[in-house]
């Protein structure tokens, strides 16, 4: 009898051991799931119910349905009262942008839009109220704390897990992942703002007797929601960038996309895909981000949801009261060096606008008025210039005439154009009225838009008509236009030069190599595009060659001479068209004289901008006049080789044929458009028109301010005793 057993055994120290001694935690979770799955299934239900409610009639039954110009402007609305005009304009111009993607990308951009409200929604709704008690009980700080750090150290893969298990594949499950994943960042930094409420502040209300939700709802949330505005824009960020990852849970939207164009290897779907993803991120994000010192809708309504139990505190605030707004208006009247603060002695007025410049902005203005008028004169007589490229029935139109909004005339050239000769007439207007608005509603933003409007008009002149267009001429529109934008130029360089201008802080007396460098740096992009693809024709006409049709004959002889079937003959075919569509495709680059020639006028332009941002540098002298001037040189002329890129894409997009597109030359051109525009920027965003002052002599016997010159001086306030 033996004291050892003798049977095979694994040793310990060999790895196989391990299997001997399993855990079966994989099947304890399995138990787990099946059982929660039968005996849980209304809780899930309920769980699930909001989302499946909001996804079905909020996302695909409104926002997927909507026509896109109506969530265009509903967007456009929504950025303005929430942020400012700024915003809005970018907000509408990318989803524009996203739609002129195709109609597959516009739905999932709509999807996406939704996806991210609900998500978002739903997590204010639950992360806020938890902030809040975690920043007031420290006993819920400290059970949240642990599973916070748990959802964000955990992969995001993981999440995927257990919404897979009990709500399946589809938006429902991967909406639940995305707020999970977003939830920290909005109840830690509500629980940070909380806390960093000054303690003497919260002390001084309750020592006046304030009650607890007093003290909550006017002491801590007003003080704390700087925080709590930046935990709701980083919940945002965060849920989009969890959509990719949702998306293999089969979720709608852009992340669809983009993990389809991976799985196939589609270029073409993830560049398009990308750039809407990218477009929507910047759009939303900028929507979330807290507005400072703007007087807007969302303003006025918390200022009332504030004053609901003293709503006579209204009466004293002008945007309320029309009356106050009147009288500050009737009090200027009578006398225009009182501000409306009443004290023109320190806050200054601004400089009145003087004879010189009214015959400057007058002039101006008639410039403008050409450059818009232009629109709807004729551009292009018997034939297009533009989609003579694009459109083969668009090479010989004799005996015709069309109007620059007309997609065979000027078209977006035209549009570009009369934008600007808008904006010019805007510009000036507002300054002559002395009303208030944007940092570019100016002298040196209208030359902006004169300058650009120019250069935009110019452009199409320039524009070679395609080698097979007969008969083509240029309509007196686009004469208008350019003499307009001569006219707009001229004017504003006059009024630039006597505006009562300068920098809010003083240049510094040297040479500034920013803007230099982004002049460089456009010329490289011009350069580039000379040598890039700027159109692209890949019509059957065009590659199918005398030589490749008599090849694709030969065949359809073989064929029907019963030499080989008809389905050898179809795989011939096909072959042999393949073939000429890789090797015989038509490109044409920037520079040939066989395209439009606009990569060389761009190049001619942007290098016209990097010496006008010189300038706005100090290379070329210094001086703030000099500097301010070249500044908006430079924006003007990257505004204009800006606008040709997007007439030449938006015209060609607007009527062409299948198989014919513009190249990614225009892009570049118009990427070199952007760094002149920063270039110019660098220097001149800080430029202000003038104050004048009432000078001010102290009475040594009153010890009052009594007034020197009643009708203001431009000249600093002066105290004398």
């Amino acid at each position: 009898m033996s004291l050892i057993a003798t049977a095979d055994q694994v040793p310990v120290t060999d790895n196989e051991v391990l299997d001997e001694f399993t855990i079966p935690f994989g099947q304890w979770t399995e138990e787990a799931v099946d059982w929660v799955t039968l005996n849980l299934g209304g809780l899930l239900d309920a769980i699930a119910w909001p989302f499946e409610f909001l996804i079905d009639n909020f996302v695909e039954g409104f926002l997927v349905e909507m026509p896109w110009l109506w969530l265009v402007g509903i967007m456009f609305v929504i950025a303005l009262l929430v942020r400012n005009f700024t915003v809005a304009v970018g907000t509408a111009v990318g989803l524009v942008v996203c739609g002129l993607l195709g109609n597959e990308y516009w739905e999932e951009t709509a999807r996406t839009i939704g996806l991210i409200v609900v998500a978002v929604l739903l997590c204010v709704i639950i992360g806020i109220p938890l902030g809040i008690l975690a920043g007031r009980v420290d006993s819920v700080w400290g059970v949240l704390r642990p599973t916070l750090d748990a959802m964000q150290v955990i992969h995001s893969f993981v999440y995927l897990l257990p919404f897979i298990y009990f709500w399946g594949v589809g938006a429902v499950g991967a909406t639940m992942a995305t707020m999970i994943f977003a939830l920290p960042p909005l109840i830690r930094l509500t629980n940070l703002g909380i806390r960093q409420v000054p303690e003497d502040v919260v002390e001084a209300a309750r020592a006046y007797g304030a009650p607890e939700r007093r003290v909550l709802l006017d002491v801590q949330l007003p003080l704390a929601r700087p925080a709590i505005m930046t935990g709701i824009n980083q919940t945002l960020l965060l849920a989009f960038s969890m959509l990719g990852v949702a998306a293999i849970m089969g979720a709608g939207g852009l992340g669809r996309l983009l993990f389809r164009a991976l799985g196939q290897l589609d270029v073409s779907l993830a560049a398009s895909s990308g750039l809407a993803f990218f477009i929507l991120a910047v759009i939303l994000d900028r929507i979330a981000q807290t507005e400072v010192g703007h007087k807007n809708l969302f303003s006025r309504i918390t200022t009332a949801w504030k004053s609901r139990r003293e709503p006579e505190v209204l009466l004293d605030d002008p945007a309320f009261n029309a009356e106050l707004r009147t009288s500050e208006a009737d009090v200027q009247a009578a006398d225009p060096s009182i501000t409306a603060d009443g004290d023109d002695s320190v806050e200054g007025r601004i400089a009145p606008v003087g004879a010189g410049e009214k015959t400057a902005i007058y002039a101006a203005i008639a410039g403008g008025v050409l450059m818009v008028v232009s629109l709807f004169l004729t551009w292009a007589n018997d034939a297009s210039k533009l989609t003579g490229y694009s459109r083969r029935s668009d090479q010989e139109l004799p005996g015709e005439s069309f109007a620059g909004w007309a997609a065979e005339g000027g078209s977006w050239f035209a549009f570009g154009v009369t934008a600007m000769g808008l904006f010019v007439i805007v510009a000036a207007i507002r300054v002559l009225v002395g009303s208030a608005g944007g940092r570019w509603l100016s002298p040196d933003g209208a030359l902006l838009g004169a300058v650009g409007g120019l250069v935009t008009a110019v452009g199409y002149l320039l524009t070679s008509p395609s080698p097979l267009t007969v008969g083509y001429s240029n309509g007196i529109g686009l004469w208008v236009a350019i003499v307009g934008g001569i006219v707009a130029s001229a004017a504003l360089l006059r009024w630039m030069q006597i505006a009562p201008y300068g920098p809010r802080r003083p240049l510094k007396p040297k040479v500034v190599l920013a803007p230099i460098v982004l002049g460089i740096t456009g010329v490289i992009f011009a350069v580039v595009s000379m040598f890039s693809m700027w159109t692209l024709d890949e019509r059957a006409d065009a590659v199918i060659t005398p030589e490749i049709q008599a090849e694709l004959d030969d065949i359809l002889a073989q064929a029907a001479a019963g030499e080989i079937g008809q389905a050898e003959a179809s795989n011939e075919i096909l072959i042999v068209r393949a073939r000429a569509a890789s090797a015989d495709r038509i490109v044409v680059d920037g520079k040939s004289s066989d395209g439009p020639g606009l990569g060389t006028w761009t190049l001619i332009f942007t290098a016209g901008g990097a010496l006008a941002a010189a300038a706005a540098a100090g290379a070329l002298g210094l001086g703030d006049r000099r500097q301010w001037l070249g500044g908006a040189i430079a924006m003007g002329l990257g505004t204009g080789v800006l606008l040709i890129a997007v007439g030449w894409v938006g015209s060609l997009a607007r009527a062409t044929d299948p198989n014919f597109y513009s190249g990614v030359g225009a892009m570049i051109g118009g990427l070199a458009g952007f760094m002149l525009i920063a270039a110019g920027n660098t220097v001149i965003a800080g430029f202000e028109r003038s104050h004048v002052y009432r000078e001010l002599v102290l009475d040594a016997d009153q010890s009052a301010p009594v007034s020197a010159d009643p009708a203001g001086s431009d000249v600093r306030t002066t105290v004398a005793t």
